[in-house]
Parts: C-alpha cells; structure tokens; sequence
C-alpha cells in the first residue's frame, strides 16, 4: 500500500485451523497496530483462501483483486 500501512502475512498449521485461534490472533495483532498509532493495515490472500470469511468478519475490506487474489485493508480506527 504505502509506507504507513504495515502488511500482514499469517498461517496456521492445518491442525490448529477451526478453533478460533486465528480470530484471536489477528484480534490481538490488531490490537497491537492500533495502540501504536497505525491508521490501517493490509494483506493480500488467495482467493480460494479459508480465511477470507475470517477477514471479513473483521472489517477488511477488498479494496483491488485479480484472477488469483483480493488485497484488502482494515482501517484501525474501527473497533473489531
């Protein structure tokens, strides 16, 4: 995006998907940016992506996509 919008990348094993602990994860890392003083953040997944629905339900938003993947921004001075 640009120099004040850090980008995330996260995974988790197969075995730890489905138990909530990427929503807390990222609830956590968001958490983290807004307290210091970030205005947004962004990432880019695969459209076939599992964690799209996750992204989603925390406010990120696709802002530009292609054949293969969504770029999508959470602004931060929205609560999750």
């Amino acid at each position: 995006m640009d120099d004040q919008t850090p980008s995330l990348a996260i995974s988790l094993y197969s075995e730890f998907r489905g138990q909530g602990l990427g929503n807390q994860l990222m609830r956590a890392i968001l958490s983290e940016l807004r307290s210091r003083g970030y205005r947004q953040v962004s990432l880019a997944l695969q459209k076939a992506n599992y964690a799209v629905k996750l992204y989603r339900s925390l406010g990120f938003e696709t802002v530009s996509e292609n054949t293969e993947e969504f770029i999508m921004i959470k602004k931060l001075t929205e609560d999750i």
